[in-house]
């Protein structure tokens, strides 16, 4: 299995890409900690988990990543529990559709604080944890944060920031042989997009992307998979888009 024995954080699993990835990690032999802000989401995706793999390996912890204390728990919780920190996925992320004349600063500044400085201190303290042996980061980015989008400036603004911090990160990190990478999906049918995108957009989004339609959570999973593994070892510093052709 790619992944055998390795410990792994995804943030934002407890549904759409990150409980698919969750669910492949598992898999693929990961040891994993699940992390999301909603006991019963974290409940449910934790049994989703165990009962598709029953040897499953599934630390579930609540945390906020926006909160440093939350975020520190969360990675000394899964070191005592699994000894080590090999691969960070920064996966959590909200997406709310809103005009710039309607959106308030706190609502701007929230999107920025989950997607962009969450990852920021998700990927500080796992630091700590990977600089004796390496490791592999992952970041959720996407293909708005080249292309950008109607309604969408903060999360368009936060995941463009990601791609700073992925390459600024990579160069800093490498000599800890720590891998930073970010994957840029292009539209996914997830809950967080048909709620926050309207049909309209979505089906003309489908149009314009070579391979005619969106992807499936799923269609994701091989590409995290790939650099959390050994496979990636000189893979760093790369923003990876997998949109079915929609940004080229």
């Amino acid at each position: 299995m790619r992944l055998e024995g390795k410990v792994a954080i995804i943030t934002g699993s407890t549904s759409g890409i990150g409980l698919e990835i969750a669910k492949s990690y598992v898999k693929n032999g990961a040891y994993i900690t699940i992390c999301g802000t909603n006991e019963e989401k974290l409940k449910k995706a934790k049994e989703i988990i165990t009962n598709e793999y029953n040897d499953a390996k599934v630390l579930s912890i609540k945390a906020d990543v926006s909160n440093t204390d939350d975020v520190i728990k969360l990675f000394v919780e899964t070191n005592k529990e699994y000894g080590r920190i090999d691969i960070l996925i920064n996966n959590a992320g909200i997406a709310p559709s809103k005009s710039l004349e309607e959106m308030t600063d706190e609502e701007f500044i929230k999107v920025l604080n989950i997607n962009t400085v969450g990852t920021f201190k998700c990927t500080r303290e796992a630091i700590k944890y990977m600089k004796e042996n390496g490791g592999s980061i992952i970041n959720t980015s996407s293909f708005v944060s080249l292309y950008g989008s109607p309604s969408q400036a903060a999360y368009s603004a936060s995941k463009a920031a990601i791609n700073g911090l992925t390459k600024s990160n990579a160069k800093e990190l490498g000599k800890y042989k720590i891998r930073v990478n970010a994957v840029a999906p292009g539209v996914v049918m997830t809950e967080m997009v048909k709620d926050n995108c309207n049909p309209e957009t979505i089906n003309r989004l489908n149009m314009m992307t070579p391979l005619g339609r969106g992807a499936e959570p799923n269609d994701l999973v091989g590409l995290y998979v790939y650099l959390g593994s050994d496979e990636s070892l000189f893979t760093t510093g790369t923003i990876i888009n997998i949109d079915g052709g929609l940004v080229m």
